[in-house]
């Protein structure tokens, strides 16, 4: 029903109402009453049977797909539909009587007996069944008047899925908070069937498969959002690690380098393949970290605090080695730091041996497995593998 209809309805109701006032009788007031009451309503009845058809007819143009699509998910008889014009029927059949009775009532006791206790009483009785005959008509308004907006925003949904709020508050022209509160309302009194709003109150979905899809889609933007941001931290770990294995590689090669200077600056041949002993161990547990990073934490103490206490002998056996004058005590200090230096190799050398002790177990296993293939496939036998 459009604006003009149904102002043609409201506009034929009151002129039933007047024509029914017309013809009161003060003393048959409540037979005359009930009597235009039943006349009005049958008016009313006979309105909404034509409205229908009219709401049919319009529909008819619509492509039949599209229809009923649209009638799967929204009421065909909104809440509000009947009772908000039985709202304002009653409520201006009730008021008019009342509102003349109210004013004939205050001027009778104002020129005759004046504000008495008793007709102050019974004039606050008819005041609020005034009141309350008007609140049904500003009740039925607003059911008409939703049930107006409902209508557009089905309009405007047409076939769609689902839609921004913000257009349908265009659409009605209202602000967006009052229409998703609008929204809402018709969900809770199922004008839509199925209908969502997002937790964003951006978009209204007119069934469960599109909020469901909207479920879907958030679950994957929220299980991508924790990759990435998994992602994130992996990348600034292997960052970190990565500027703490350049850091280790760095400082033992500085130490190689250190130990290398000090070789070429003494002329002591045993004290000289020490030294290059010592060089090859150190290159051999840098290459072997730098193939596996995972490791580093296996030589932190080697690279801070072995090996530098190792370079400060070694240049202190350089700096005895320069004397002129090669007196009994640094004769003997030079033999404690050769004694040290062999002391040295064979620790770093159980350092890198432990380091390949994974590899050794990982080659033990694959051989193990191997032996036991050849040997269910009868391709050798226990004794070929103990020879």
């Amino acid at each position: 029903m459009d604006k003009k209809e149904f102002s043609d309805l409201e506009d034929q109701i009151m002129n039933t109402v007047k024509n029914a006032l017309n013809a009161i009788d003060f003393a048959t007031l409540k037979r005359d009453f009930t009597n235009k009451a039943d006349d009005t309503m049958s008016k009313v009845k006979s309105k909404l049977k034509e409205y229908n058809e009219k709401v049919e007819s319009k529909y008819t143009e619509i492509d039949k797909s599209a229809k009923n699509k649209i009638s799967l998910y929204v009421d065909k008889r909104p809440a509000g539909t009947v009772s908000g014009i039985l709202y304002i029927v009653i409520g201006s059949v009730v008021s008019v009587p009342l509102g003349i009775l109210l004013i004939i009532y205050m001027l009778w006791t104002s020129l005759i007996s004046g504000f008495l206790v008793s007709s102050t009483i019974g004039l606050g009785i008819l005041v609020a069944f005034f009141v309350g005959s008007i609140g049904l008509i500003f009740r039925g308004v607003n059911l008409r008047k939703r049930i107006r907006r409902f209508k557009r925003y089905v309009r405007y949904l047409d076939n769609k899925g689902y839609c921004l709020i913000e257009d349908l508050a265009n659409t009605v022209r209202l602000k967006n908070k009052y229409v998703i509160k609008d929204l809402k309302r018709m969900i809770e009194l199922g004008m839509f069937k199925e209908a969502h709003i997002d937790e964003e109150k951006t978009y209204l979905m007119i069934n469960d498969d599109v909020y469901k899809d909207y479920l879907n889609l958030k679950a994957q933007e929220a299980n991508r959002d924790k990759q990435r941001e998994e992602q994130e931290v992996r990348e600034e770990k292997f960052n970190s690690e990565g500027e703490e294995l350049r850091a280790v590689i760095q400082k033992g090669k500085n130490y190689t380098e250190e130990i290398e200077v000090v070789k070429n600056k003494i002329n002591n041949r045993e004290f000289i393949l020490k030294l290059d002993k010592l060089r090859n161990i150190v290159i051999q547990i840098l290459n072997y970290i730098e193939k596996n990073p995972k490791k580093i934490q296996e030589v932190n103490k080697f690279i801070n605090h072995y090996l530098p206490i190792t370079i400060k002998l070694v240049n202190s056996y350089k700096e005895l080695n320069e004397q002129q004058v090669q007196g009994e005590n640094i004769k003997t200090a030079k033999n404690e730091i050769e004694k040290s230096i062999d002391v040295i190799n064979i620790a770093f050398e159980k350092l890198l041996d432990d380091l390949f002790e994974d590899v050794a177990l990982d080659i033990s296993t694959d051989i193990s497995v191997l032996k036991t293939l050849f040997t269910q496939e009868g391709l050798t036998d226990k004794s070929d593998f103990k020879k």
